[in-house]
Protein backbone atom coordinates (compact mmCIF):
# COMPACT_ATOMS: atom_id res chain seq x y z
CA UNK A 1 0.00 0.00 0.00
CA UNK A 2 1.34 2.97 -0.82
CA UNK A 3 2.39 5.81 1.54
CA UNK A 4 -0.10 9.24 1.73
CA UNK A 5 1.78 11.81 1.98
CA UNK A 6 -1.09 14.07 2.91
CA UNK A 7 -2.44 11.47 5.88
CA UNK A 8 -1.49 12.26 9.64
CA UNK A 9 -2.40 9.72 12.24
CA UNK A 10 -3.19 11.35 15.92
CA UNK A 11 -3.11 9.18 18.65
CA UNK A 12 -4.64 11.08 21.79
CA UNK A 13 -3.06 9.92 24.99
CA UNK A 14 -2.88 13.48 27.16
CA UNK A 15 -5.76 12.02 29.61
CA UNK A 16 -5.64 12.31 33.37
CA UNK A 17 -7.20 8.70 34.21
CA UNK A 18 -8.70 10.39 37.42
CA UNK A 19 -11.49 7.35 37.49
CA UNK A 20 -8.57 5.01 36.77
CA UNK A 21 -6.21 5.86 39.04
CA UNK A 22 -3.78 7.16 37.96
CA UNK A 23 -1.14 5.03 34.84
CA UNK A 24 -3.80 3.91 32.80
CA UNK A 25 -2.57 3.72 28.81
CA UNK A 26 0.52 1.72 30.65
CA UNK A 27 -1.50 -1.05 32.32
CA UNK A 28 -0.93 -4.57 30.70
CA UNK A 29 -3.64 -5.91 28.51
CA UNK A 30 -3.16 -8.90 26.42
CA UNK A 31 0.86 -8.61 27.11
CA UNK A 32 0.93 -5.30 25.90
CA UNK A 33 0.92 -1.76 27.62
CA UNK A 34 -3.07 -0.53 26.44
CA UNK A 35 -1.98 2.31 24.22
CA UNK A 36 0.40 0.50 22.45
CA UNK A 37 -2.76 -1.46 20.99
CA UNK A 38 -4.06 1.76 19.03
CA UNK A 39 -0.73 2.69 18.19
CA UNK A 40 -0.44 -0.76 16.88
CA UNK A 41 -3.38 -0.19 14.64
CA UNK A 42 -2.82 3.52 13.51
CA UNK A 43 0.88 2.29 11.69
CA UNK A 44 -0.77 -0.31 9.62
CA UNK A 45 -2.48 2.91 7.97
CA UNK A 46 0.04 4.14 5.06
CA UNK A 47 0.49 7.81 6.71
CA UNK A 48 3.54 9.66 6.28
CA UNK A 49 3.04 11.28 9.34
CA UNK A 50 2.12 10.04 12.74
CA UNK A 51 1.72 12.39 16.24
CA UNK A 52 1.02 11.57 19.53
CA UNK A 53 -0.47 13.98 21.95
CA UNK A 54 0.86 13.20 25.73
CA UNK A 55 0.63 14.69 29.20
CA UNK A 56 3.18 16.67 30.75
CA UNK A 57 4.71 13.40 32.42
CA UNK A 58 3.84 11.16 29.43
CA UNK A 59 2.56 7.17 29.20
CA UNK A 60 5.97 5.05 29.34
CA UNK A 61 4.53 2.83 26.86
CA UNK A 62 5.43 5.89 24.38
CA UNK A 63 8.89 5.32 25.19
CA UNK A 64 8.69 2.18 23.21
CA UNK A 65 7.17 3.79 19.98
CA UNK A 66 9.50 4.30 17.10
CA UNK A 67 8.33 6.41 13.84
CA UNK A 68 6.10 9.27 15.91
CA UNK A 69 6.44 12.55 16.43
CA UNK A 70 5.24 13.78 20.34
CA UNK A 71 3.23 16.96 21.54
CA UNK A 72 2.74 17.71 24.87
CA UNK A 73 -0.42 18.92 25.89
CA UNK A 74 0.33 21.17 29.00
CA UNK A 75 -3.25 21.35 30.33
CA UNK A 76 -4.79 18.19 29.92
CA UNK A 77 -7.23 18.60 32.31
CA UNK A 78 -9.09 21.10 29.75
CA UNK A 79 -10.39 17.94 28.13
CA UNK A 80 -10.12 16.35 24.69
CA UNK A 81 -10.48 19.78 22.52
CA UNK A 82 -7.01 21.03 23.73
CA UNK A 83 -5.47 17.84 22.52
CA UNK A 84 -6.83 17.78 19.04
CA UNK A 85 -6.13 21.58 19.29
CA UNK A 86 -2.67 20.85 19.03
CA UNK A 87 -2.86 17.80 16.44
CA UNK A 88 -4.46 20.20 14.02
CA UNK A 89 -2.18 23.01 14.38
CA UNK A 90 0.69 20.11 13.77
CA UNK A 91 -1.15 19.27 10.79
CA UNK A 92 -1.49 22.67 9.55
CA UNK A 93 2.21 23.56 10.22
CA UNK A 94 3.04 20.40 8.55
CA UNK A 95 1.26 20.70 5.50
CA UNK A 96 -1.63 17.44 6.05
CA UNK A 97 -4.20 17.45 4.21
CA UNK A 98 -6.05 15.10 6.09
CA UNK A 99 -5.51 13.83 10.43
CA UNK A 100 -7.40 10.78 11.89
CA UNK A 101 -7.64 10.86 15.62
CA UNK A 102 -7.63 8.06 18.14
CA UNK A 103 -7.95 7.59 21.39
CA UNK A 104 -5.17 5.49 23.29
CA UNK A 105 -7.73 4.07 25.63
CA UNK A 106 -9.46 2.28 22.92
CA UNK A 107 -7.84 -0.71 22.14
CA UNK A 108 -9.70 -3.12 19.97
CA UNK A 109 -10.33 -0.61 17.17
CA UNK A 110 -9.60 -1.91 13.97
CA UNK A 111 -7.41 -0.77 11.27
CA UNK A 112 -9.41 -0.90 8.55
CA UNK A 113 -12.04 1.55 10.40
CA UNK A 114 -9.22 4.13 10.68
CA UNK A 115 -8.69 3.54 6.88
CA UNK A 116 -12.11 4.02 6.04
CA UNK A 117 -12.38 7.15 8.23
CA UNK A 118 -9.34 8.26 6.20
CA UNK A 119 -10.94 7.86 3.21
CA UNK A 120 -13.12 11.03 1.35
CA UNK A 121 -12.88 14.80 1.88
CA UNK A 122 -15.66 14.89 4.48
CA UNK A 123 -15.67 15.46 8.53
CA UNK A 124 -15.94 11.64 9.20
CA UNK A 125 -17.04 10.65 13.21
CA UNK A 126 -17.71 7.14 14.10
CA UNK A 127 -20.90 6.32 14.73
CA UNK A 128 -21.62 4.85 18.44
CA UNK A 129 -24.33 2.24 18.42
CA UNK A 130 -26.93 5.11 20.11
CA UNK A 131 -26.01 6.90 17.22
CA UNK A 132 -24.28 9.30 18.27
CA UNK A 133 -20.89 10.78 16.82
CA UNK A 134 -17.27 10.18 18.28
CA UNK A 135 -13.81 10.05 18.05
CA UNK A 136 -12.40 8.21 16.83
CA UNK A 137 -12.43 11.07 13.36
CA UNK A 138 -11.23 12.44 10.64
CA UNK A 139 -10.82 16.04 9.22
CA UNK A 140 -9.75 17.75 6.21
CA UNK A 141 -7.23 20.28 5.85
CA UNK A 142 -9.76 23.12 5.60
CA UNK A 143 -11.17 22.69 9.13
CA UNK A 144 -7.93 22.67 10.77
CA UNK A 145 -8.03 25.88 11.62
CA UNK A 146 -11.25 25.97 13.58
CA UNK A 147 -9.91 22.70 15.66
CA UNK A 148 -6.96 24.90 16.58
CA UNK A 149 -9.66 27.05 18.34
CA UNK A 150 -10.69 24.27 20.45
CA UNK A 151 -9.94 24.62 24.13
CA UNK A 152 -12.33 21.87 26.42
CA UNK A 153 -15.00 20.73 24.50
CA UNK A 154 -14.84 17.78 21.80
CA UNK A 155 -15.17 18.20 18.27
CA UNK A 156 -18.13 16.19 17.53
CA UNK A 157 -20.30 18.82 19.67
CA UNK A 158 -19.09 21.39 17.26
CA UNK A 159 -21.92 23.56 14.66
CA UNK A 160 -19.71 21.89 11.73
CA UNK A 161 -22.22 23.33 8.98
CA UNK A 162 -21.37 21.06 6.76
CA UNK A 163 -22.48 17.01 6.19
CA UNK A 164 -20.79 14.72 8.17
CA UNK A 165 -20.11 11.55 7.27
CA UNK A 166 -21.11 9.02 10.24
CA UNK A 167 -18.91 5.56 10.24
CA UNK A 168 -19.81 2.67 12.23
CA UNK A 169 -16.76 -0.35 12.98
CA UNK A 170 -18.30 -3.59 12.02
CA UNK A 171 -18.32 -4.82 15.34
CA UNK A 172 -19.92 -2.82 18.01
CA UNK A 173 -17.64 -4.00 20.43
CA UNK A 174 -14.67 -2.15 18.78
CA UNK A 175 -15.71 1.06 20.45
CA UNK A 176 -15.33 -0.71 24.10
CA UNK A 177 -12.91 1.64 26.47
CA UNK A 178 -11.16 1.51 29.48
CA UNK A 179 -12.43 4.21 31.89
CA UNK A 180 -12.02 2.32 35.28
CA UNK A 181 -9.70 -0.39 36.88
CA UNK A 182 -12.94 -2.84 36.39
CA UNK A 183 -12.86 -2.66 32.76
CA UNK A 184 -9.73 -3.97 32.15
CA UNK A 185 -10.95 -7.99 32.00
CA UNK A 186 -13.44 -7.77 29.98
CA UNK A 187 -11.58 -5.42 27.23
CA UNK A 188 -9.05 -7.92 27.17
CA UNK A 189 -11.57 -11.20 27.18
CA UNK A 190 -13.00 -9.44 23.77
CA UNK A 191 -9.57 -8.90 22.70
CA UNK A 192 -8.12 -12.40 23.20
CA UNK A 193 -11.47 -13.62 21.92
CA UNK A 194 -11.08 -11.74 18.95
CA UNK A 195 -7.71 -12.86 18.44
CA UNK A 196 -8.68 -16.68 18.62
CA UNK A 197 -11.18 -15.72 15.47
CA UNK A 198 -8.67 -14.19 12.92
CA UNK A 199 -5.50 -12.35 12.74
CA UNK A 200 -4.96 -8.97 13.43
CA UNK A 201 -6.43 -6.33 10.88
Amino acid sequence: MAERADLLTVLLAAGAARRFGGGKLDAPVAGRPLGTWSAIALQRLPASGRLIVVPPTPPAFVDALEGWDIATNPMPERGIGGSIAIAARHAAAYGFERMVVALADMPLVPSDHFAALADGDAIAFTRYPDGSPGVPAAFPQRRFAALAELTSGGAAEQDWGEEIALIAPRDGQALSDVDEQGDLPAVERLFLERADRKPPQ
